[in-house]
């Protein structure tokens, strides 16, 4: 009876042990990188979906269909800044951007680079978002691991997973001259509504952006890698940040020595402009720049985002790396402290056109200022950053006005208080006419404030703007005071 009651014991005893471990190893394996990584990024996935116009090639001429577009896209600055593929976003009438906790938006196109299909969108929001974690895609192997994150068929943050099953790729389009340039090809599943989404790695990092799949083919989808998505969008947001404000300096990115130690890149200052904001307080060429106000430089992008929303003469600290030791050192950007600054280089384009009016024909003025100079009096007098349209895009997306409007430039930023504000323009708008001259391109804007505007302020004169917004011609008024 003894023996019985101790091999039940021992039963008993074995049993509690095999249960126990089964219950521990449940729960272990529940959560594991890849719930860590979907939780870690999926608030900085948004779902994009609009209306598309698309050509019937060989149809009837000039035929079209509409039909609804979707995607995602990554947040990658806590204001509203979005990078997504460029194929998402064009020819979207509006482009709606909706957030992981269910708010809606109306984006605008801030910047693109067709040649890697890449695109930066902007939701204005009242509370920061979250951005996206970028790794690296220069130390990609065969094998690991990955997943993605987005919107396949409207499916909303759904998650896939697969491993990289080959780097440097060299895949095109069909019917297409473009090229995506050494992709990252993963057996992630991938399909429509991914486009623009992130493929993450194990430990929860950006390391590239989903691009294509292999029609007729099963886990053979494509990615760019992350690195060349931060330089495009370095690239991106540097333009936008030279239409704004002047600093005086360029820099480089450069890959630490000890990548293993260090995972990002040293911002290296590579020249100064004399009298610049930099010069003048002080930065040195050869500086390593470690950060900008509440920024941390991890790349070139955190160099121009960090600049992006500050104002003419907001001053700022840049944290300086020089010989072994880290100073602090304030930079007014934006102030020409004697008068004859200028941070872009002289354009080999006229910076000024006169634009076509109903009575006068199109022509050239001689320049007396830079266009950087120019579109720094728009900033200040009128209140707008822009970037221009090429004609063949305003052409094919907004070709109903073509009879009344050549062209026009998209409106990108409105400062807070300005004239434009007042008129109500909006972040997206495109502005077709001003007064009596057309907006068909970025020296056409400068011609007016190079020529007509001191005139127009003399007069006190209230003018008309046209403007194109959601598809449809709208008119404001525009004082020049």
């Amino acid at each position: 009876m003894r023996t019985f009651f101790v091999i039940s014991a021992s039963f008993f005893i074995v049993s509690c042990f095999i249960l126990a471990s089964y219950a521990g190893f449940a729960a272990e394996s529940k959560e594991n990188w890849a719930t860590d990584a979907y939780k870690r990024n999926c608030e900085s996935v948004v779902f994009i979906q609009g209306d598309k116009i698309e050509d019937r090639r060989g149809g009837v001429a000039d035929a079209e269909r509409t039909f609804n577009g979707m995607g995602s896209g990554i947040i990658i600055d806590e204001r509203g800044y979005i990078v997504t593929n460029y194929h998402v976003v064009n020819d979207i009438r509006k482009i709606q951007v909706k957030t992981y906790d269910g708010k809606e938006y109306t984006a605008s196109l801030v910047a693109k680079d067709s040649d890697t299909d890449l695109a930066i969108i902007k939701i204005n929001v009242r509370t920061p978002l979250r951005p996206i974690t970028f790794g690296r895609s220069n130390d990609i192997m065969p094998g690991e691991s990955c997943l993605a994150i987005g919107n396949p068929y409207g499916y909303t943050y759904s998650l896939t997973d697969g491993r990289i099953s080959a780097v440097n790729r060299e895949v095109g389009v069909n019917d297409s001259p473009l090229v995506y340039r050494n992709a990252i090809q993963t057996s992630t599943a991938i399909n429509p509504g991914n486009s623009g989404g992130p493929l993450i790695n194990v430990l929860g990092e950006m390391i590239g952006i989903n691009v294509a799949i292999r029609q007729g083919a099963t886990s053979i989808a494509f990615a760019t890698p992350v690195d060349q998505v931060v330089d495009v969008a370095a690239k991106l947001i540097g333009e936008l940040v030279d239409q704004q404000i002047s600093y005086g300096l360029t820099v480089s990115q450069l890959e630490p020595k000890d990548y293993n130690a260090i995972k990002r890149f040293i911002i290296r200052v590579d020249s100064v402009e004399s009298n610049s904001p930099a010069a003048l307080a002080g930065i040195q060429q050869g500086d390593i720049l470690t950060g900008i106000g509440k920024y941390t430089l991890r790349n070139k992008f955190d160099f121009y985002r960090a600049l992006i929303d500050m104002k003419t003469n907001e001053e700022v600290a840049f944290s300086v790396f020089r010989n072994g030791g880290l100073k602090e050192t304030v930079v007014a950007v934006g102030a020409s402290r004697n008068g004859s600054f200028a941070n872009r280089a002289v354009s080999p384009q006229p910076a000024t056109a006169a634009p076509r009016t109903a009575n006068q024909p199109v022509t050239n003025t001689n320049r007396t200022s830079s266009a950087a100079e120019l579109d720094k009096l728009v900033w200040e007098n009128l209140g707008i950053l822009y970037t221009p349209i090429p004609a063949q895009e305003f052409a094919q997306t907004y070709k109903q006005f073509l009879a009344k409007f050549e062209g026009g430039i998209m409106i990108t930023k409105v400062r807070e208080g300005s004239l434009a504000e007042q008129a109500r323009l909006e972040v997206g708008d495109i502005l077709v006419g001003l007064g009596p001259w057309e907006m068909a391109s970025a020296s056409n804007v400068r011609y007016v404030w190079a020529q007509e505007w001191a005139k127009l302020q003399a007069e006190n004169e209230i003018f008309r703007a046209d403007v194109i917004r959601d598809n449809t011609h709208y008119e404001t008024e525009i004082s020049t005071r």
